[in-house]
């Protein structure tokens, strides 16, 4: 994820702060929780590797379960917040620099579950690099693990050309933030661009200037603005180029609760299949 557009004014923010800022932890892991371990409770995950994991959130929680987690992420900044998360929480995990198609080096063979979670897999550039990550997942899985995909539900973006995602509104030690994401679709791809307003601890703009146009010295808003292009990664793509690779019972859920999806109206999307 590249920046294409930073006010020089802003006060310096990392993507990965960002993320951390942007998501309800605490409310999204309690909501996530029990699907994962009903999950890996039937599977018998012992090992798994977390293939684009940010922030390392999700990965402390299942080092806390006892599982071995292997992360990776081709973010340094991801990674370092990974490492400062895991630090804070008093937990030893390994973080690797790497991307989809890196499983099986980085993180061995044999594993009982792969998980790409937080709209990660659509950074794989284009068709041919999902089939060649799909395949060397299935080289890092034993027989019967298990793999898990959740992202946004891309048919319904497509389908309804969806231009925005709900804004998310959060108050930070820097001030308040507005954090939104604007889409645009091309033939190669969504294009994201994410986009976050900061009004700094202790800004007091003039009413006489609330209207002021690019000037955050009157009205007190920080932008900042990341561009990243998404592969378009519709289910029945997902669903296809998995049975390639070797993987059946390919399940798609709405949600976390494991109600079944609903292309045209869920936001996000939710595949388990087994390594055959």
């Amino acid at each position: 994820m590249s920046d294409v557009s930073d006010n020089p004014g802003a006060p310096p923010v990392q993507p990965a702060a960002d993320y951390d800022q942007m998501v309800d932890w605490d409310k999204r892991l309690a909501r996530e929780a029990p699907f994962f371990r009903r999950l890996f409770d039937e599977v018998g995950v012992d090992r798994l590797a977390d293939v684009g994991c940010g922030s390392g959130k999700h990965a402390i929680m299942f080092q806390e379960w006892g599982i071995e987690v292997t992360g990776i992420d081709p973010s340094e900044s991801m990674l370092a917040q990974a490492r400062e998360n895991a630090a804070r929480a008093g937990v030893a995990i390994e973080f690797l620099e790497g991307g989809f198609g890196d499983v099986a080096a980085l993180a061995g063979t044999g594993l009982d579950a792969v998980i790409t979670l937080g709209n990660g897999l659509p950074h794989v550039g284009g068709e041919a690099e999902l089939r060649t990550a799909f395949a060397d997942l299935a080289v890092a899985l034993r027989p019967g693990g298990v793999v898990v995909l959740h992202l946004l539900n891309h048919e319904r973006l497509i389908g309804q050309r969806i231009r925005m995602m709900p804004p998310t509104v959060r108050t930070t030690p820097e001030g308040d933030r507005v954090f939104l994401k604007v889409l645009d679709y091309r033939d190669d791809g969504i294009l994201f661009d994410f986009v976050t307003l900061t009004r700094a601890l202790g800004a007091e703009p003039s009413a006489d200037n609330a209207f002021a146009e690019d000037d955050p010295e009157a009205t007190g808003w920080h932008l900042r603005s990341r561009r990243s292009l998404h592969t378009a990664l519709p289910v029945s793509l997902l669903q296809v180029t998995l049975r390639e690779a070797g993987f059946s019972e390919i399940e798609a859920f709405g949600d976390h609760a494991g109600r079944a999806l609903h292309v045209d109206t869920d936001e996000s999307v939710i595949v388990v299949a087994r390594r055959t």
